[in-house]
Order: C-alpha cells, then structure tokens, then sequence
C-alpha cells in the first residue's frame, strides 16, 4: 500500500522540475523527501529518477507514475467533498437564489415542512448556480429562466414585479406607470446585492447609484432620502411603503420577473412537500 504522502510528494516533484524545488515548497527538507521517493521506488520496485548534470529529476518512468499520483489525489479529494456534501445535505438545505425577493419568505415555508433541517440561502448568479447544483452544493436553486434540461425538474414558485420609490414631490410621483427611460439621469439609492435586478437597473440612461450593504439599512436612508429608489410588489407586501413616498409600477416588461424552483430530478420526490406547497402557493 502507497501511503498518501508519498503520492504528495511525488506531485510535487513532476510539478516543481527537482526535489529541491519540490522539498521547498512542501516545507521539508530535501533529504527528507530524497528518503521518501526511495521509499517509493522501492514500493513500486523501479527506479523513477534520472541524474542531470548535479540534479535529480523524473524518468519516463517517473513521470508516468506522477501522472498517476495526480489521478489518485484528486480521486481522494473528490472522495472526501462529495461525502461532505452528502452529510450536510442530510441536515441543510441549501437554497440559491439569482435574486433576493424569493428568499424573503420562501426559506420560512420551507423551514416549516422540514424543521429537522437548516436552511441555508445564497444570492448568485444563474450560471453559477446551475453548476453547483448538479455539482450537488445546493439541493434547489431559483431562476428566472426554466432550465432546459431534462435532469432538472422546475416548479413556478413567484414572480415579483419592479417600482420605483419616489419622493410625493418627484415630478413623476402623480403617474400612474413610467417607463426606464423616464428616469434619464437620476441618482438612485439601492441594495447592494440584487442579484439579476442589477442588469436590469441599467436600464435606466445615465443613472447613477448609491448602494447600500442590506435591506435593513436601504431603509433607513431611504426614509430620510429625497433621491429615488426601488420596490417590488413582493417588498411592499412584506414591509409596507414609508409615508412620504409613493410607489410607481415600472412598465417596461424587463421589470417584471418569473421565478422557477429546481432541483436535481432525481431529488424531487424527496422535496415533494415543499413542490407541493409551491403548486398550492402559486
């Protein structure tokens, strides 16, 4: 049996070109690790080093078994992160979002129908979602773009339809809709994460923004700001509308989103409560 270190260090070497360079980067001493590739011809019964000049660097033979040496390490790493994986999906759900909005309520719903479980969110990026999820990092993630694959079952759970929060004495405060192209110019306040809402406010010619690190503190500006900012119908269900504002529907179609909740479909059967919950929901 080849003990993992060995395998270690042979890696390093086929990377770093000598032992010396090798035994550096590794932090031991060359004699050190001269010993343990001895140990290691001797394991495998052939020699794996050549001298060159006053270096001693890999054979042919040599470099065959290194390129081994990398298969097998990261065997044992992709080994020890898919056993992680599967022991914290077994206790979290984590839920991905390419937007917030969704995970203002729907991490209470889904907490409710697995209370044995933590419910962890992150707001990313689509791409990147997708890719962790087949990856098996998130159990579910939340799009605006039904995937379209057949190894990914998807399930409407929302929509959310964009506003603009304006001061009553903004020159467009009376109207009963406007469009982003109605806001040439203006200064915004806004969250700092917003996910795909991001592309979407740019949008608007010439804006320039002021971001804010969380909603909480978006709010507090916001109610003591005179310069416009952003609400959904979702945001003001849930937190109302301060007095001296007034919340404008966007009407471009860009302003409105559809979500769709996936996972894996070898996975739903297992989440069939909350898919269930979502159906009766939305």
């Amino acid at each position: 049996m080849i003990e993992t270190y060995l395998l270690e260090q042979l890696d390093a070497v086929a990377r770093c070109g000598t032992l010396l360079a090798a035994s550096e980067e590794l932090h031991i001493t060359q004699p050190s690790m001269s010993r343990a590739m001895k140990k290691l011809e001797d394991l495998i019964g052939v020699e794996l080093f050549e001298h060159r000049g006053n270096r001693l660097v890999l054979n042919d033979y040599g470099r065959i078994a290194a390129d081994y040496a990398r298969r097998i390490l990261d065997s044992q790493e992709e080994m020890v992160t898919r056993i992680r994986m599967l022991e914290r999906s077994r206790r979290t759900i984590l839920l991905g979002s390419c937007a917030p909005g969704p995970l203002f309520e729907l991490p209470s719903i889904l907490s409710s129908l697995y209370p044995d479980r933590t419910i962890s969110t992150e707001v990313r990026d689509e791409e990147s979602l997708l890719k962790d999820l087949e990856q098996r990092v998130y159990q579910m993630i939340i799009l605006i773009h039904k995937p379209d694959d057949p190894t990914i079952c998807t399930h409407p759970c929302g929509s959310e339809h964009l506003y603009f929060s304006l001061p009553k004495e903004h020159r467009l405060a009376g109207e009963k809709a406007v469009r982003f192209s109605d806001m040439d110019g203006e200064s915004f306040l806004m969250a700092s994460e917003v996910g795909v809402w991001d592309a979407v406010h740019r949008l608007i010619p010439n804006a320039r923004y002021l971001r804010q690190g969380d909603i909480g503190s978006l709010r507090e500006v916001v109610r003591s700001s005179t310069m416009p900012s952003f609400v959904t119908d979702l945001t003001l269900r849930l937190y109302g509308l301060d007095d001296s504002r007034t919340a404008v529907p966007i009407s471009d179609p860009e302003a409105r989103m559809t979500y769709w909740c996936c996972c894996r479909k070898e996975d739903e059967k297992r989440y069939l409560r909350w898919f269930q919950a979502l159906e009766r929901r939305y």
